[in-house]
């Protein structure tokens, strides 16, 4: 089960693998563009294109779809090798290894990369090409966009529903490998960094993601760097108050996450 911190700390989290980055740059990116699509002002639709084609560009590299299976399949196959045992809460591990089985059938079934989906639509095509202008969407550059913005609420709406349905199965996979993740967290409490700094050896051990447990009104804030030898937590004033703040012993509680 993901770990239930104390109601007074705020939760950071440090990808330490590419794969675990994008994943978390992706949950956030949906995470947006659904709440914006689901808006009734055009305003936050126009925010909600520019958070498709942000999507768009963080996929370009590699491919997404294979890695999201591919992880999907090593999670199944890391699960399943506690079927049977008894310490193990067998009715929530079933109901994981069926989520993984639907999601895995439902990114194959789209039959497209995240990165192509806006290819399939003249207008998504046209408006993907000036998204990287500053200011590319105004009405002398694209009029149709402008007619588009001036539609009905409830008809952009409609379409921002049928240009984002091929995401939410992806939005579904990437929330569950994060889930699976969180919930395999191991954490350690009681923790102090001595005048800001905490360093703890990996001895060869991987976790691809790290999470940091700090009280907020200490406004201090963690910087993590990793290797397989090495974890090194580095507190930081959060420099919202402009003035020199000296260096204190800071108390925490770390997670490390792998599956």
């Amino acid at each position: 089960m993901e770990y239930k911190m104390e109601a007074n700390l705020l939760r950071y989290e440090f990808p330490t693998a590419e794969k675990t980055r994008t994943f978390l740059r992706l949950s956030n990116l949906f995470t947006q563009l659904e709440w914006l699509a689901s808006q009734d002002n055009y305003h936050c639709h126009e925010a909600a294109l520019l958070k498709y084609f942000n999507i768009q560009d963080a996929t370009q590299r590699g491919d997404q779809k294979n890695d999201i299976i591919q992880e999907l399949e090593r999670n199944r196959i890391a699960l399943s090798a506690y079927v049977g045992n008894p310490d193990v809460d067998q009715t929530l591990l079933n109901d994981t290894l069926e989520r993984i089985t639907r999601s895995v059938t439902e990114i194959n079934a789209i039959g497209l990369r995240l990165s192509h989906l806006s290819s399939q639509n003249e207008f998504l095509r046209m408006m993907n090409q000036r998204s990287a202008i500053p200011a590319g969407f105004c009405e002398f550059d694209i009029p149709s966009y402008h007619h588009w913005l001036n539609l009905p609420d409830s008809i952009r709406k409609e379409h921002l529903s049928k240009w984002l349905s091929p995401m939410k199965a992806y939005h579904r996979a990437v929330a569950l490998i994060l889930e699976i993740l969180r919930d395999s967290v191991t954490v350690r409490k009681g923790l102090v960094a001595k005048q800001g700094t905490f360093e703890i050896p990996m001895q060869g051990k991987v976790f691809p993601l790290v999470q940091v447990f700090v009280d907020p009104s200490l406004d201090f804030v963690p910087k993590v760097s990793a290797n397989k030898y090495m974890l090194s937590v580095y507190f930081v004033p959060s420099g919202f108050n402009g003035r020199v703040v000296p260096r204190i012993d800071v108390p925490f509680e770390l997670g490390l996450c792998s599956i």
